[in-house]
């Protein structure tokens, strides 16, 4: 679900709302009260700060009408910009895209506004005493949202293409492998380099090696199901490349490293687990794997295939470059260990100072080491590995038309909305007495 999607869905509910009849003057009272809270939250992370103070009502009455779910989409799309973090909030800095945002949650809000002003003027409300306080304050609103609104397209650039951290709720096997290859590589984002055991670090290369090998059978079964395309001639290329540095990294676990003492308690082990679970109940039919034909049975079926294949990717890729983070601060504070016949060819010292050398490392087969040198085909298989990743995960993004959508990874989440600015606007009314005063603009007005 991306944010271009929620806006999309806030408007339809908007015009549902401006078609629709509100049963009573409480529940439109509550309806609206929770449409202008979810748009000034909203505003709050698009970086501007409403200037029309909020409705007071006596009345405590839970909503249920349709301003009731205008609300709660409005309220869905600044949550999703509040969900953002490091890795994606350089598209609200965009000022064109904040601008263009801006304009069609005004606008969103504007028609639901409207929707109640109608009802207000209706006959069943007209001369209610109660309803004017609200009919001053929705002439007041909608004035400062007309404001707010730009006229020409309704593109908003950068900010369209966010989307929420994990996919949406799974209704089948497929997109169930999508959900929990989410959460595997969440699980993977959120553990610290602190207390990581190089064991941690050889299963994460085999969960690396068997997601590759998983995603190159769907790729195979692409191939056969749509015909050759240089797209999946690149990708089986990079998935290949990929397979051969996760051979050496593994290898390179073997030769170089010890564990260290205790046993681990990963977060990311039993999330894989279920991953790989998912992936053999969907495309293992015993021991052997299933046939192209058993897997893509129609043009709907490929395509839930190509998002499967591009999160398994994009997951893949970001779990490469958490392990290849984590083995470089390790390294660099000396927590992992190298034969100690193999540091002594590295230490210049040793020839020279031997009895001090083993003064230091008193350990006979395994020490510990922050020697780079030590770790070079290590670090070196490891860029490779992820290098070749991230060209999976580009091509896997082209093939499933999701390239332009930006999801957050990571634990440093966005706690608090931007600074945001003052709306400045004015408006005036005519001396008309009609019950929907027109309403005049001046943008050079004085803030209020």
């Amino acid at each position: 679900m991306t944010y271009e999607d929620l806006l999309w869905a806030a408007r339809r509910d908007a015009a549902s709302a401006y078609n629709s009849a509100e049963a009573d003057t409480s529940d439109l009272v509550a309806g609206w009260r929770a449409t202008l809270t979810a748009a000034r939250h909203h505003f709050k992370w698009l970086r501007l700060e409403m200037s029309t103070p909020a409705f007071a009502s006596i009345a405590d009455v839970r909503a249920t009408g349709p301003l009731h779910a205008l609300a709660q989409s409005l309220g869905a799309g600044g949550d999703l910009l509040a969900s953002q973090n490091g890795s994606t909030c350089v598209a609200l800095e965009d000022e064109r895209s904040l601008v263009a945002a801006r304009s069609e949650v005004a606008s969103i809000t504007a028609l639901g506004a409207r929707a109640a002003l109608t009802r207000l003027t209706s006959q069943r409300f007209c001369g209610a005493e109660s309803t004017s306080p609200l009919f001053r304050h929705l002439v007041e609103i909608i004035a400062e949202l007309e404001f707010l609104r730009r006229h020409g397209s309704a593109d908003i650039g950068t900010l369209g293409g966010l989307s929420t951290t994990l996919p949406i709720t799974p209704a089948n096997t497929p997109s169930q492998v999508v959900r929990l290859a989410a959460r595997w590589q969440s699980a993977h984002e959120a553990t610290s380099a602190v207390g990581v055991l190089t064991r941690d670090l050889r299963s994460s290369t085999a969960q690396l090696r068997t997601v590759v090998g998983y995603a190159a059978h769907l790729v195979g079964v692409l191939r056969a199901a749509a015909g050759q395309s240089e797209d999946l001639r690149e990708l089986a290329h990079a998935l290949r490349a990929a397979d051969g540095a996760a051979s050496r990294v593994a290898h390179a676990w073997r030769t170089r490293l010890s564990d260290l003492n205790g046993r681990s308690d990963a977060p990311a082990e039993p999330l894989f687990a279920e991953l790989l679970v998912a992936l053999r109940n969907w495309l293992r039919d015993g021991k052997r794997l299933r046939e192209p034909e058993d897997v893509v049975t129609d043009e709907q079926a490929a395509a839930l295939v190509r998002e499967v294949v591009d999160e398994l990717m994009r997951a893949a890729h970001r779990v490469a470059s958490v392990q290849q983070e984590t083995v470089t601060w390790l390294v660099m504070r000396g927590e992992l260990f190298v034969p100690r016949a193999e540091l002594a060819k590295r230490d210049p010292e040793y020839e020279f100072r031997s009895s001090v050398w083993r003064l230091r490392y008193p350990q006979r087969h395994w020490v510990r080491t922050n020697r780079s040198s030590c770790f070079d085909e290590l670090t070196s298989t490891l860029a490779e590995l992820t290098d070749q990743l991230s060209v999976a995960a580009d091509v896997a993004q082209r093939i499933a038309g999701t390239a332009t959508l930006r999801r957050p990874f990571g634990s440093d989440r966005v706690t608090a909305p931007p600074v945001a600015k003052r709306s400045r606007w004015r408006w005036y009314e005519p001396a008309s007495t009609d019950l929907v005063p027109e309403i005049y603009l001046d943008p050079t007005g004085p803030e209020r």
